[in-house]
């Protein structure tokens, strides 16, 4: 099917996509989960305070998936609660 040369060639190619795709990873949303601190915010929920943080799943820049994460800090408001979160 491939001569010598052209089987050097395919492999050749193919570590170099992989060690590109793996060096330029973390600075572009090629894949993985990548949160959006502009989107976040923060509520109450139990007179706790609540922080929502806004995150993509993406696979080769094409969002596949979306959503919040809840982190709840287990801390009382500061100055009393004044949005309630919809439980």
């Amino acid at each position: 099917m491939f001569t010598g040369f052209k089987m050097n060639v395919a492999i050749i190619a193919t570590v170099g996509v992989i060690i590109t795709s793996t060096i330029t990873a973390p600075f572009t949303k090629i894949f993985g989960k990548h949160y959006e601190a502009s989107k976040d915010f923060s509520c109450c929920k139990k007179d706790a305070l609540v922080l929502h943080h806004y995150y993509t799943v993406s696979v080769f820049w094409i969002t596949v998936a979306d959503g919040y994460t809840e982190e709840n800090t287990g801390k009382q408001a500061p100055g009393g609660c004044v949005i309630r979160c919809n439980d």
